[in-house]
């Protein structure tokens, strides 16, 4: 059950102790193919953030939206994929300007669609999991992977 936030609670989520930054949530998917090889993607040159690094496509939630949700519009806007989550591969957290963020990794199926690129990002790769860390990957996948989550 999804219960709002009342204003009386904000102040359970405005941040670690002694800051002031809030928290933020963010979902990240593990598209596989028929190969078992993951989906990755580049932000491009004009990324405000992690310019030129591979990531596994996703993004943060807009107000009132339910991970689900959130994670099916990230990939869709960002690939041209339709997926559906199938459960959860992982999670990390980092340290951003303006926030404190939980990136929340899921493994999805991939249901239809061909891989076309937003203008967030300029290329795109199958990788077998064996090979994921030989790519320049940006600091929140570094954590992700570090743990180890390459299992097919």
């Amino acid at each position: 059950m999804f219960m709002p936030l009342m204003p009386e609670d904000r102040r359970m989520v405005d941040g670690p102790v002694g800051t002031s930054k809030p928290w933020g949530l963010a979902v990240r998917a593990v598209v596989r193919d028929e190969a078992g090889r993951w989906l990755l993607v580049r932000r491009s040159s004009q990324s405000k953030h992690f310019a030129g690094t591979w990531e596994l496509p996703g993004g943060k939630l807009d107000p009132g939206e339910t991970v689900d949700v959130a994670l099916r519009r990230e990939v869709r806007e960002e690939t041209g994929l339709a997926v559906r989550p199938s459960g959860v591969a992982g999670v990390t957290e980092c340290e951003m300007a303006k926030a404190h963020v939980v990136v929340l990794y899921f493994d999805t199926v991939m249901e239809a669609g061909a891989v076309t690129l937003s203008a967030e990002h300029d290329a795109f790769t199958w990788v077998a999991p064996a090979e994921l860390r030989a790519l320049d990957l940006n600091p929140q996948m570094k954590d992700f992977f570090g743990n180890d989550h390459t299992h097919p």
